[in-house]
């Protein structure tokens, strides 16, 4: 049978989880601090490859680790599925900025809020997790509001699915193969790199009539730190939940992401309400849940 949970510090994986969610959620916020335009979306994703891959190597240089590094980038037998769970994930990196630049923030949303049933019907039926029944409860209110979303919108978009299937594809490749976090990250961005280079490079020019503010390079630095920890957060808890727990806390995010973006102005459509409440119960529920636990281990 296979293990979902090979690592037996969950709370460790809780908290990581808790800090990459709340990261995450800045992200947009942060993207926003200049002008966002149909062209902004790819030149975000190719300099947040190559300033994560730059902070990377200097953080792996500090810590000593960049023979770690080599060792596995020499490993040539195993870049075939190094290079798909890069592919992967890069596909996600672009995602995440390319879509709400170019008018597809609803169907990123609702990729987003489908990922974690994904992971949790992953967890339960491959690897044969057990939830308790605050988190039955849970997932059964999030299924509600990812439902509902769907008859909302017009048909199943593409971007749904490379999100909602992406990712759960990634992480179950990474529990597969383990590597240390910060090692697998690394390897993502250094097989990314030509592709970010080559787009910065080749890429079409901005035309001159398109209002893009070309950001300072401490900018772009951020935009790499901005993406690359709580990646690395994502990446430790994977390994150390179970694939339905990391799931369920996997929804914390897009009602994080809601609050950011009532922050700057948006505003939910009567239409888009229920779905938003389903996700905060279910939330509620997880917060029920893991006060329950904490309470059990203090008795």
């Amino acid at each position: 049978m296979l293990s979902s949970n090979p690592n037996p510090s969950p709370y460790i994986g809780l908290v990581s989880s808790i800090i990459a969610s709340c990261l995450f959620a800045l992200l947009p916020w942060y993207v926003h601090l200049y002008p966002v335009t149909e062209y902004s979306g790819n030149e975000f994703a190719a300099h947040r490859i190559i300033w994560s891959t730059v902070l990377m190597v200097f953080a792996l240089s500090v810590a000593r680790q960049l023979p770690l590094l080599f060792y596995h980038l020499k490993d040539w037998r195993a870049w075939p599925r190094v290079m798909l769970g890069s592919m992967l994930v890069g596909l996600q990196f672009w995602l995440f900025l390319w879509a709400p630049a170019n008018g597809f923030t609803l169907p990123l949303a609702l990729g987003y809020f489908s990922l974690p049933l994904v992971l949790v019907l992953i967890g339960r039926f491959f690897y044969s997790d057990s939830l308790n029944t605050l988190q039955w409860i849970a997932v059964c209110l999030a299924g509600l509001g990812v439902a509902y979303a769907y008859i909302m919108t017009d048909g199943l978009s593409w971007i749904v699915l490379v999100v909602a299937l992406g990712y759960p594809l990634y992480f179950v490749l990474r529990r597969h193969y383990p590597l240390p976090s910060h090692i697998a990250f690394s390897l993502d961005n250094f097989f990314l790199l030509p592709i970010a280079l080559a787009y910065l490079y080749f890429g079409p020019s901005i035309p001159a009539n398109v209002d893009f503010v070309q950001p300072p390079l401490i900018f772009y630095i951020g935009l790499g730190v901005a993406g690359a920890v709580p990646m690395l957060l994502f990446l430790l808890a994977s390994r150390r939940l179970t694939m339905s727990m990391f799931g369920l806390m996997s929804y914390l995010e897009p009602v994080l992401v809601f609050i950011v973006g009532w922050a700057l102005g948006e505003r939910l459509e009567a239409n888009q309400l229920p779905t938003y409440l389903f996700i905060v119960m279910a939330v509620v529920m997880l917060g029920l849940d893991g006060v329950r636990r904490v309470r059990k281990k203090t008795v």
